[in-house]
């Protein structure tokens, strides 16, 4: 395969670029003008200047001689107002499927989030009708299920078969949301743990979400949805620990009633505070996340294409740790 990524000096994408170059496989990464992108050249990835939210005939000549493309470029709760997430996870879906279709790619896959499933109650999976209401201030959940909606209708239109693939909460090296957060979170003397802690969260590795991205890749079957919210049990009190380890400071954790959490972040939430760390990711959101059970099981990836994670979270986390302290 020789493979378009978007994306690529993001967390996500720099593991799926790392894969598919272990793989053999050929890969051109876009990335925006000024990006540190020196990863990916040491990789061995065709590094191309551009943008998703260019149009398709100019993204469609970077694809020259791709087989494949995958589409993982986005704003991730990194803030910004409607208009301009919209430019880029709903618009640049657009284009970036749009230029394949152009350039003759046999297969697309398009990068979601379990976000797009709103407020569950239980567990869901892919069956799922995406009819939930989604607060407005959600930004990126309205974007990535405005966007699979354009992924889907360019499938028909365009005859460009495309695998929508959703993944949970994602961490691993060269995350810029997530381990951040935790760390200052880590840096406290007592680190707060939401209820008993020992509920499982929605979180998943790059490395684990990178090779179910390669596995749908290389399965070519359009027209599928494949959620990746579980790789294995990760539960709150493991996320810090584990974490905590890699970053060399054990944590002494604080428990703070599930109840007192709720009635906390309802009040902020109605005077319209966000996540520390992540202000645009929505408060409420991340409490309800954080107090239930993961509600992504994740089975259809393993049963239909044998998606069987290799990463545990121990070592995973541990490594992840270890990397944020060495930049930092």
């Amino acid at each position: 395969m020789r493979v378009f990524l978007t994306g690529g000096s993001g967390l996500l994408g720099s593991h799926v670029a790392a894969q598919l170059r272990a793989a053999g496989h050929g890969v051109v990464a876009l990335h925006r003008r000024g990006s540190n992108h020196r990863f990916l050249s040491d990789l061995g990835c065709e590094a191309v200047t551009g943008d998703v939210r260019q149009g398709p005939d100019i993204l469609a000549a970077g694809m020259d001689g791709c087989t494949h493309v995958v589409h993982s470029a986005a704003l991730v709760y990194a803030g910004g107002s409607w208009p301009e997430v919209r430019s880029v996870n709903v618009h640049g879906t657009e284009n970036v499927l749009r230029a394949a279709a152009t350039a003759g790619v046999r297969h697309a896959v398009h990068v979601s989030s379990v976000a797009v499933y709103g407020t569950v109650d239980g567990t869901v999976n892919e069956a799922d009708a995406l009819d939930r209401a989604l607060p407005a201030h959600d930004v990126y959940a309205r974007s990535k299920r405005e966007a699979e909606t354009v992924a889907r209708r360019l499938e028909s239109d365009r005859a460009l078969p495309v695998t929508v693939v959703r993944p949970s909460a994602v961490y691993g090296e060269r995350d810029r949301l997530m381990v951040p957060a935790l760390a200052r979170i880590l840096r406290s003397p007592l680190v707060p743990l939401f209820g008993p802690g020992d509920n499982t969260l929605p979180v998943v590795y790059a490395g684990n979400v990178a090779s179910a991205i390669v596995l749908a890749l290389e399965a070519e079957r359009g027209a599928e949805t494949f959620d990746v919210g579980l790789d294995s049990p990760l539960t709150q009190r493991e996320l810090f620990q584990g974490l905590g380890r890699g970053l060399g400071r054990p944590p002494r954790l604080w428990r703070i009633p599930a109840s007192l959490v709720r009635a906390t972040v309802g009040i902020l939430t109605r005077i319209g505070l966000g996540t520390p760390g992540a202000p645009h990711l929505p408060l409420d959101r991340v409490a309800r996340l954080a107090l239930g059970e993961n509600p992504y099981p994740s089975v259809r990836i393993r049963d239909e294409l044998g998606w069987s994670p290799r990463h545990a979270h121990a070592e995973a986390l541990e490594r992840t740790g270890r990397w944020y302290s060495a930049l930092n």
